[in-house]
């Protein structure tokens, strides 16, 4: 009897401090990853990240994709990825000390706990022509391991983007 009434406290406990947005302050983000986009770039040494690049800018590491390329003008695709973030769970940050031109930060919280996770992207004009394409990395601040919820979320974001938008060759 004990026991039931233990798990009711504690499930009532989570429940108050989850729904009230405690849990957001008792978890904070940290500042984001600032991540170097380059074949030579150390990744972390724990495997709660998931990166996304062109294959001539992508690290060497088993956690990545290549990024698709758009034939459109930069400015379409920013407004795309802000678009679709929330429907992905993303919230985007603005004013982040010490960020670079041309990327966007966007903070994720897991559905349950809220832990927070950091989903950088740079954007990269085009050399020549009109295919913008663009790098992504995607780390947990909390944990050695984000089993594969930084690959998944990221996965299903750029399925939608393509799908909104369209890809090129």
């Amino acid at each position: 009897m004990f026991a039931i009434w233990g798990l009711v406290v504690l499930a009532g406990i989570f429940v108050v401090i989850r729904f009230t947005g405690l849990i957001d302050h008792m978890l904070p983000a940290g500042d984001p990853p600032n991540f170097t986009f380059a074949p030579d770039a150390s990744v972390p040494q724990s495997r709660n990240y998931f990166i996304v690049c062109p294959a001539d800018r992508s690290p060497k590491t088993d956690r990545r994709m290549e990024s698709p390329k758009f034939e459109a003008a930069v400015s379409t695709l920013t407004e795309l990825l802000i678009e679709t973030a929330p429907a992905h769970g993303m919230t985007l940050m603005s004013g982040i000390a010490g960020s670079k031109p041309g990327r966007l930060y966007f903070l994720a919280r897991s559905p349950v706990f809220h832990f927070p996770d950091w989903v950088e992207v740079e954007l990269i004009l085009p050399e020549t022509g009109n295919e913008v394409t663009f790098c992504l990395f995607a780390q947990s601040d909390y944990g050695s391991d984000d089993i594969q919820q930084n690959e998944k979320r990221t996965r299903a974001w750029i399925s939608d983007v393509i799908a909104r938008m369209g890809q090129a060759g």
